[in-house]
């Protein structure tokens, strides 16, 4: 769902994202980029993955088994594509 508003001759898009996965409270699971980016921070980022990686080895971590990249310390490259892709989360749009 993209909203476009026009403001000194721009147009502004403004994007909205269906999340129903960890962290999600909205009901319908429709977030704004910067709420979506919120509970990505929330959830992954600033997780203290330690207690959780001595119990699971990071190799066998399924929240951990993304791509090639080197998790949890590398989530702070991603950005908003890698964020949506690797939450299952997706760009809605108008029909």
């Amino acid at each position: 769902m993209f909203y476009y508003l026009k403001y000194n001759n721009y147009i502004i898009v403004i994007m909205k994202i269906l999340y129903t996965g960890i962290g999600s409270k909205k009901d319908d699971g429709i977030y704004s980029v910067s709420e979506f980016l919120e509970i990505m921070k929330t959830e992954f980022m600033n997780k203290k993955w330690s207690l959780e990686l001595n119990i699971i080895p990071k190799e066998y971590h399924y929240q951990l088994q993304y791509k090639d990249w080197n998790l949890p310390d590398e989530f702070l490259f991603f950005e908003l594509d890698d964020w949506i892709n690797y939450s299952g989360a997706e760009v809605i749009q108008d029909n």
